[in-house]
């Protein structure tokens, strides 16, 4: 038995150190894909202090609304799946917490649409042909894209659109950056 626990441990610390040297071999990347950090902001667009701060306090703010809202949204499908696993079905109420789960996502689509658009206000025009160029830059060839984590949601499941539908497309969109999405 105790053998057994030695060898297991021996496994668990084995890959913990194969995770951290895999994790150190990565390149850091300032920010997330398509969304370069302040300072690169700062410098490229020539950001005042004051821009950089009202542009700080704004993506915190997204942030920690983009958090509650995910929060939410989370309660209210798990509050809808215990509804439909419910022995007895009220049609009712799942009606309701549908509506409900429809609000918080328009809420969010709403919220980051607003955060951009705050965004906007903040830079000239000078500055926001800039900050188009930097995120088409930052975006990388059409239609690559990272691989996605075990956490993200699937287009097609519950709350997903598939692709090409619900939503503009990437033509459609401005290249400001927004808040963090809602999963």
């Amino acid at each position: 038995m105790r053998m057994k626990v030695l060898a297991g441990l021996g496994i668990l610390v084995m890959g913990g150190t194969v995770l951290v040297a895999t994790a150190q071999e990565r390149p850091r990347r300032a920010g997330r894909e398509g969304r370069p950090d302040l300072a690169t902001l700062q410098m490229e667009l020539g950001l005042t202090a004051e821009q950089a701060a009202q542009m700080q306090k704004a993506r915190a703010d997204g942030r920690k609304q983009a958090i509650r809202q995910r929060a939410d949204l989370a309660i209210a499908r798990l509050e809808l799946e215990e509804l439909m696993a419910a022995p007895v079905v009220d049609q009712k109420a799942i009606d309701a917490k549908v509506a409900a789960i429809s609000g918080l996502e328009a809420a969010g689509l709403k919220a980051r649409t607003d955060q951009r658009l705050a965004l906007r206000k903040m830079l000239t025009p000078e500055q926001q042909e800039k900050m188009k160029q930097l995120m088409r830059e930052n975006r990388g060839p059409r239609g690559a894209r990272p691989a996605r984590s075990g956490r993200e949601r699937r287009p097609g499941s519950p709350g997903v659109p598939p692709p090409g539908q619900g939503g503009p497309s990437a033509d459609e969109t401005d290249d400001l950056p927004s808040p963090e999405p809602l999963r």
